[in-house]
């Protein structure tokens, strides 16, 4: 089977990452994609994917038992920019989750330069209050930059980004402009 359709059938998502003037294709990795194949990263890095983007945690606030291995295995591909996002259960306190998921990656060996994304998506799963949701976003990101720090020499910056649109950023903050997040790296 072509390398690309292989890809496309194992719901592999791909995407388009803006970098500086020119663009990084890279692709994301989420849970249900389960255990992803060494042949897998391999035809990804040889169609010229050069960024993974790998859920660490979903929605229930559970880590993703496949993380370790899958980034082991786009490494071992010749892929080399890794890196991880969180889906934020607002069930649980954000400041405990995001550093339990840390501590997981980095006993894991998972943590090396990668920046953490919050993925900040999907208002059914965030509060009905914007106040609530923002401080809660904060709580995380403080935590977070407490816990991780490693790619501050890449980006010059801290290591906590933010995932998300513009409509979602609206359902879920109501477009908040707080210079809290001014200064945050933004996807």
């Amino acid at each position: 089977m072509h390398c690309g359709l292989l890809c496309l059938a194992l719901c592999v998502c791909l995407c388009v990452i803006g970098v500086s003037a020119r663009a990084t294709h890279g692709f994301e990795i989420s849970y249900y994609q389960g255990h992803v194949t060494q042949d897998t990263f391999d035809c990804l890095n040889d169609e010229g994917m050069k960024f993974g983007l790998f859920q660490a945690q979903r929605f229930n606030g559970k880590y993703n038992p496949y993380l370790k291995d899958d980034i082991a295995r786009s490494k071992a591909s010749g892929i080399k920019t890794n890196d991880v996002y969180i889906m934020p259960d607002t069930t649980q306190d954000p400041r405990d989750q995001i550093a339990a998921t840390i501590e997981t990656m980095k006993s894991e060996g998972v943590l090396d330069d990668n920046m953490i994304w919050i993925d900040v998506e999907n208002s059914d799963y965030w509060f009905p209050s914007y106040d609530d949701n923002i401080q809660f976003m904060k709580d995380m990101v403080e935590e977070g930059r407490k816990q991780w720090s490693g790619c501050s020499w890449l980006f010059g910056q801290d290591c906590i980004g933010m995932l998300t649109s513009a409509a979602e950023w609206d359902a879920i903050t109501n477009s908040t402009e707080d210079a809290f997040f001014a200064d945050m790296e933004l996807w």
